[in-house]
């Protein structure tokens, strides 16, 4: 009788030890899988900035001047006369994940060098409206030479080099 009982009270151990051991297993995997599930979330996010084609299309009024997209990633000179007639230069930049109000910005920048700063605080579905009159105040002084557009926001925030426009006086 007393080696079964032995044999029990070491069983009984066995299956302590057993259960523990399940018990932190469980704990593991269901820490494990918390972990997994957030790092996909994060990847899911980052996949969707990754797998998404940012495109931009550079407008005066409605004539369109450089269609382009991070993919393809075509660097466009656009000439434009200042005695041309116009309203706006207008910026299009398109997230198909984003469709928030968001700061942007534009910048005119020769050698490195911003000449011009533009803001603004609006759905990025919106264009961003650059006036004529805006426009002919920065470029003064720097006719005929490329200016880079640089757009930039919180998703582009290294920015996006839109182009370079050359404005000259024909």
């Amino acid at each position: 009788m007393i080696p079964i009982l032995f044999l029990l009270i070491s069983c009984n151990r066995k299956q302590r030890q057993i259960d523990t051991w399940n018990k932190r297993v469980a704990e593991y995997n269901a820490e494990t899988e918390l972990n997994s599930n957030k790092n996909n979330e994060d990847s899911e996010i980052r996949k969707s900035v990754e797998d998404t084609i940012t495109n931009w299309q550079f407008y005066k009024d409605s004539e369109l001047l450089i269609k382009s997209n991070l993919f393809n990633s075509t660097i466009f000179l656009v000439e434009l006369d200042i005695t041309d007639e116009y309203e706006n230069l207008n910026l299009s930049v398109f997230y198909d994940f984003n469709s928030d109000t968001i700061n942007r910005k534009i910048k005119f920048m020769v050698a490195k060098k911003t000449i011009a700063e533009f803001e603004e605080n609006k759905s990025s579905r919106l264009p961003f409206r650059i006036p004529k009159k805006e426009i002919d105040k920065a470029i003064t002084g720097v006719l005929n030479k490329p200016i880079a557009v640089v757009y930039s926001d919180f998703i582009s925030e290294n920015g996006i080099l839109v182009g370079f426009v050359t404005f000259k006086k024909e």
